[in-house]
């Protein structure tokens, strides 16, 4: 980067320095500006939000006025008290069928005095039953008039009128971004109910009226507040607006629509707001993900009679729509400033021709005088410092006149000595190479001997005299016979790296191949390179036996499952398979990982001794040539096919003797 800026131009360094500097304050005040208008577009959409729930609350609140003036003008009569003296039923339906008409209720009950049901107009066969537990109608009982959104359980609903009970079932739909929850349904209603106590002429309470309506599937109060808001307003065929009305954190009553266009009812309330809300009774006023989309919403809690938070009153606008305006107002601002910008640049491009038309005057002049014709001269028109920089120019020609030919001589003097010191510094590093090599080989030979050997001595010996101290019942004897028995292995591999062209005879016996895979297996898997290695087996269960030398086994298995692990960079997949090849009476195994691959010019070299593509220090090479060996002294076959960035199978195939059984695990 620095070698392209000292390239360029004085007049592209100017207008560099011009862009900017007007580039970097154009970004600050862009940003400055995009912060501004972002919050002030979000602020306005939060204060319509929240001007839009106060016209919500106000008309659910008239709505529940309604019914409890209707009930409190009602109860106030003679006409009730008259019928229930008389038990004239025929006017009291009559009275309470105007009553209910009047304001819509879904229902309408009078009691007598001790909260027992006298007569219902929607349902007038079922008396008798005691509603004294719901608070409005408590609270009417000891002379009072109330009025409240309460839950009514299915039970109450269907003593009420049956169909209410049918129009209360909603089917909770699993909700994006909602607190978890095992509730499949919900069978209670949340009604607007209000009861006022009737008094005989001697002002005792001999009863109550109360009724209500039920908000569950009802959309009058969402769609009355929808129209008054939003006036129908889409942004991209979608509704702008939400209101909604919760039964605790279920949607009963709202316009917001699902993907597939119904209201989205049965659908939850996401987990932030319900603990901000219904837990803790606060209001929610900020953005939240409401059914399929993020809203700019306003939740504020409905309260019973008891003033326990019971559900929400949701009005929200389509966070999208206020993010298009300000993205717009944005680009706008953003577009203005570009023109301004660019506008400003080429004034500088301009003014800038006018400083650098002299200086490519001396630009031309000094290229010439860097050729070697000193003949040349600046002609000063100006006594600005681009003149005096001129001037310095002519001085410096003198100057390099003098000096060429002092140059020349010490020129000759220099290369005499530079050729002696390079030839003295050759031999220098000839003799630094030897040193390195020479100590690199004597560190490899110390650490073979000294951590290989000796600690697996020392590991085996103290191992074996620990085995000899721990009683046969003892449960550290497996393990310790384990670690004696994999040390004596790792003994046997280094000194089958050192003695490679020794000839070894296996010792053989049935074995079980798959136990041998995943005893293998089970040493290694938990290194830290098989972390990220999905290893995934598919053995078969009847594979028969073969004559083999378990160890010998181990150490292949292991020396590929290693290279595989190795080749894939510690991150892949890896798939073992056994299975049977009765056409050549085999038992045959496959390796197969998701590494890098081998390349094609090599892969016939692989199995040849100390041949290795890893790097010096990180492999002796000798490890699959070991493992051809020995699968070549069982009489067996290995061979192996990669494609490169796709993987590479090894395939093993051991004769099974003809008498062999098949091990069923």
């Amino acid at each position: 980067m620095l070698g392209i800026l000292t390239s360029l131009s004085l007049r592209t360094k100017l207008i560099i320095v011009y862009v900017f500097i007007l580039g970097a304050g154009g970004l600050i005040t862009s940003f400055i500006g995009s912060l501004i208008v972002n919050d002030t577009i979000m602020n306005q959409a939060k204060s319509k939000v929240h001007h839009d729930l106060m016209t919500a609350y106000n008309v659910y609140d008239n709505q529940l006025s309604q019914i409890r003036n209707s009930i409190y003008i009602g109860a106030s009569g003679r006409t009730i008290q008259a019928c229930m003296k008389s038990d004239n039923r025929d006017m009291l339906r009559t009275r309470l069928q105007q009553i209910r008409n009047d304001v819509e209720l879904d229902f309408l009950t009078v009691t007598d005095k001790e909260g027992k049901v006298f007569f219902r107009v929607s349902n007038n066969e079922n008396n008798g039953d005691d509603v004294s537990s719901i608070q409005v109608i408590k609270a009417a009982l000891q002379g009072r008039v109330a009025a409240a959104t309460e839950i009514m359980s299915n039970e109450m609903l269907a003593n009420e009128y049956e169909d209410l009970a049918e129009k209360a079932y909603l089917k909770i739909l699993d909700t994006p971004m909602a607190k978890p929850t095992n509730k499949m349904e919900e069978t209670s209603g949340m009604v607007l109910i209000a009861a006022s106590p009737i008094f005989d002429e001697n002002g005792e309470v001999m009863g109550t009226l109360y009724g209500g309506h039920l908000l569950n599937q009802d959309f009058t109060i969402v769609d009355r507040v929808w129209d008054l808001v939003y006036k129908g307003e889409q942004y991209k065929n979608r509704n702008i607006g939400a209101v909604t009305i919760f039964l605790w954190d279920l949607r009963i009553s709202t316009n917001v629509r699902t993907r597939n266009g119904r209201r989205a009812l049965g659908t939850r309330l996401s987990e932030d707001v319900f603990e901000t809300v219904l837990v803790q009774g606060g209001h929610w006023s900020d953005r939240a993900f409401v059914v399929n989309d993020w809203y700019i919403s306003e939740y504020y809690p409905i309260k019973n009679y008891s003033g326990e938070v019971i559900g929400m009153l949701h009005v929200g606008t389509l966070e999208k729509a206020y993010l298009a305006i300000r993205n717009r107002v944005i680009l706008t601002f953003m577009g203005v400033a570009t023109s301004g910008f660019l506008l400003i640049v080429l004034i500088s491009y301009l003014i800038t021709k006018t400083i650098t038309r002299p200086l490519e005057e001396m630009v031309t002049v000094t290229q010439s005088i860097a050729t070697g014709d000193l003949n040349q001269k600046v002609k000063i028109r100006t006594r600005d410092e681009i003149g005096k920089l001129g001037s310095s120019i002519n001085i410096m020609v003198k100057s390099l006149n003098r000096m060429r030919a002092e140059l020349e001589d010490w020129g000759k003097t220099l290369e005499l000595k530079v050729r002696k010191r390079t030839d003295e510094l050759r031999d220098m590093q000839a003799k630094v190479m030897q040193t390195e090599r020479l100590a690199s080989l004597g560190k490899m030979a110390a650490g073979i001997a000294h951590e290989v050997n000796n600690p697996l001595g020392g590991i085996l010996v103290l191992s074996s005299l620990v085995l000899e101290n721990l009683k046969d019942q003892d449960p550290n004897r497996t393990n310790l016979e384990e670690v004696v028995k994999q040390t004596i292995r790792c003994r046997d591999i280094v000194k089958g790296l050192l003695q490679f062209s020794r000839e070894t005879i296996p010792k053989m016996s049935m074995i079980n191949i798959n136990i041998i895979l995943n005893n293998t297996l089970s040493l290694i898997e938990k290194q830290s390179i098989f972390h990220n290695i999905d290893i995934e087996k598919e053995l078969d269960e009847n594979l028969p036996l073969v004559m083999a030398d378990d160890s010998q086994l181990q150490q292949v298995f292991m020396n590929i499952l290693l290279n595989a692990a190795q080749a894939m960079r510690e991150i892949g997949s890896l798939v073992l398979t056994s299975y049977f090849n009765s056409k050549d009476n085999m038992a045959t195994i496959t390796i197969q990982d998701t590494g890098q691959g081998i390349p094609e010019d090599i892969i016939d070299k692989i199995f040849d001794p100390f041949f290795t593509t890893k790097d010096v220090g990180e492999g002796t090479g000798l490890g699959l040539s070991i493992a051809y060996g020995i699968i070549t002294k069982h009489n067996g076959k290995m061979s192996v096919h990669s494609e490169l960035n796709k993987g590479t199978t090894f395939t093993i195939e051991i004769p099974v003797p003809e008498n062999s059984t098949k091990q069923i695990s």
